[in-house]
């Protein structure tokens, strides 16, 4: 079976002009170092503005108290803040900031268009419910494996409100794409630019992992699945020719991971959920542990599958003629 190398997306990057970006590597990479930096000083501005009043009052109530407040009990509290669930509705919807600043960088400084990104008006409503039953698809077959491992026990539905259900969809919805915006529509295309298709995914899907570093309970295996998970949603794009499939598959899997299954979503708690699922002890390979199922061994079966079925598996009527 060949090897399908030969992307749609490629020609049509590499044929329109204008389109300023560098050709060096290590160029493009300080420069999406550079995007990133503002992007996260804007996104964390904003997520400052909303931890503040709850910041304030524990101030205020310590020093009402007497006690002494150090600076690293400050940051434990911040810390804990964060992994809050309603903190994490904040940050889900605080990453729009991602898309806006990629999507002005592209049009503004490398005077691009939506499609070079991967934001192609035709097809796109399709594309995107495919890459939601897609996304939900693999999820829950992940969550089928460790159950069968032994990593898992379901404990039934978990009351969960209908209200912070929706709300997590609609955040994880803009994080997904926010993401996709950033590693895969600006960076991948951009190194697609001027180099091999390998190259792109393979760069950007090492720095998709490299950006989920500092999550709580990340480990090797987490590392490598998240390089596996950029790999996955690279040969995505490149297949369906959009970036729309790209962010409803993207989107769907944390929500799902967290917000249906109720499992921690890289090491987060999202709230909220349709069912409850126990991580068993002693089951960190089958269940990923205190990150989550991206860090566990069925996550790698999954994701391997579907990145061997779209590297040789033709379908579509380019696909198979280049092929």
């Amino acid at each position: 079976m060949k090897m399908i190398t030969n992307y749609p997306m490629t020609e049509r990057i590499r044929s329109i002009e204008p389109f300023h970006s560098p050709r060096n590597l290590f160029l493009k990479i300080l420069i999406f170092a550079g995007v990133f930096l503002v992007a996260n000083t804007v996104q964390s501005c904003i997520l400052t503005v909303g931890m503040l009043p709850r910041l304030f009052a524990w101030t205020i109530e310590k020093v009402e108290s007497g006690a002494v407040v150090s600076t690293d009990e400050a940051m434990a509290f911040i810390q804990n803040m964060l992994l809050d669930p309603s903190m994490t509705l904040i940050t889900l919807y605080s990453t729009a900031v991602v898309t806006i600043c990629c999507l002005l960088f592209c049009r503004l400084v490398e005077r691009r268009k939506a499609d070079t990104i991967g934001f192609t008006k035709k097809g796109a409503f399709p594309q995107y419910l495919l890459g939601l039953a897609v996304g939900f698809a693999m999820f829950s077959t992940v969550v089928g494996i460790s159950y069968l491992m032994g990593g898992l026990t379901a404990n039934g539905l978990s009351g969960g409100k209908i209200t912070g259900i929706l709300l997590a969809l609609l955040g994880f919805g803009i994080q997904g794409m926010s993401e996709e915006v950033l590693c895969r529509g600006y960076f991948m295309t951009s190194v697609l630019r001027h180099h091999k298709p390998w190259v792109a995914v393979v760069s950007n899907s090492v720095i998709f992992a490299v950006l989920h570093g500092s999550n709580p309970g990340v480990n090797l295996l987490a590392i490598i699945n998240l390089t596996l998970c950029g790999v996955m949603f690279s040969l995505y794009v490149l297949r369906t020719d959009n970036l729309w499939g790209a962010c409803a598959l993207h989107s769907i899997w944390n929500f799902v991971q967290g917000n249906f299954f109720g499992l921690p979503v890289s090491g987060i708690n999202a709230g909220d959920s349709v069912f409850t699922f126990s991580l068993n002890e002693g089951m960190s390979l089958a269940n990923g542990g205190a990150f989550g199922a991206e860090a566990g061994i069925p996550t790698t079966i999954v994701l391997t599958a579907v990145i061997l079925i779209l590297l040789f598996v033709p379908f579509g009527k380019k696909t198979e003629a280049a092929a």
